[in-house]
């Protein structure tokens, strides 16, 4: 392969990682299963899928306390997808896919408590407005009289459990390769559903053919494409322009969500949604600057 072709590729894989990541909440929709046993059989596939590749290229042993943060992380995944596979399904397929992105909030406070990290008035003011644009999306006067969207909120909540995990895995990921913390924390998200869907009831079995390669989809095309996809870039782009270009990923669910499933959206939906991303995309762009 020659230098520029090696130079395209991680871009290349960087958005097919970003466009696998939008189309999930459509084989979601399309699964008809409920939400738990959909989580369970996305990372369950693609747990199977990685785990060849696991033992062939890892390097070293992770340590103990390596792999109970990973597996602690894939806890946290699993509770992630549970909350945002039943949003999608209870609303429609793309505010969930906006509103999750909202983790950068909690990531920055737990950063600022648990590893003391400074973060500036960019980054606050870029959080504040995208909050202010989900506050816009679900609507003021449902907020005063608190008539908010289940949906919403267990949007919010996954969130909450994606900063969680991507706190957890913060310092293992810089002492261990990617396909050592992605098994495990893949481990931990399969069992930690399994347990969920025998607590729960949820079903494992009896689905249609087509739910079955939705499902097959969901593990492959989303869990392995999307995230390998994109934990390759990181090798190559800095990890603030992975971060920004990310945030394409609501907007590309959006438009495959009018063309392919016919969803509509209100001036104040698509305000609100201008709103998010452009606080995010404050927050990420000037998180770094100086402030004297």
């Amino acid at each position: 392969m020659n230098t520029g072709k090696q130079k395209k590729l991680p871009w290349i894989l960087l958005f097919f990682g970003i466009a696998c990541i939008s189309i999930s909440a459509f084989f979601v929709k399309k699964a008809h299963v409920n939400g738990i046993s959909v989580s369970f059989y996305r990372v369950f596939f693609a747990t199977l899928f990685i785990f060849p590749f696991y033992i062939r290229v890892k390097t070293k042993d992770m340590n103990l306390i390596g792999i109970c943060f990973s597996l602690l992380g894939g806890m946290f995944f699993a509770f992630e997808l549970v909350f945002w596979n039943t949003a999608v399904i209870l609303s429609n397929t793309t505010f969930p896919t906006l509103i999750v992105n909202l983790s950068s909030v909690w990531v920055g406070i737990g950063a600022m408590l648990l590893f003391r990290e400074k973060l500036n008035r960019f980054h606050w003011a870029g959080n504040g407005i995208a909050i202010l644009g989900v506050a816009i999306i679900i609507g003021f006067n449902n907020i005063i009289h608190m008539k908010i969207d289940t949906g919403f909120v267990f949007s919010i909540i996954a969130s909450i459990f994606l900063a969680l995990y991507l706190l957890s895995v913060k310092e293992v990921r810089q002492n261990n390769s990617t396909i050592q913390v992605v098994f495990f924390t893949f481990l931990g998200c399969t069992i930690t559903l399994l347990i969920c869907c025998i607590f729960t009831g949820s079903p494992l079995y009896g689905f249609s053919l087509s739910s079955w390669a939705y499902l097959l989809c969901l593990g492959l095309i989303t869990q392995v494409g999307g995230y390998f996809s994109i934990n390759y870039a990181l090798g190559y782009i800095d990890s603030s322009t992975v971060s920004i270009l990310t945030l394409l990923q609501p907007i590309l669910t959006a438009v495959f969500a009018v063309i392919v499933l016919n969803e509509s959206f209100t001036i104040y939906h698509i305000i609100g949604g201008a709103l998010v991303l452009i606080g995010l995309l404050a927050a990420l762009l000037f998180k770094d600057k100086v402030i004297t």
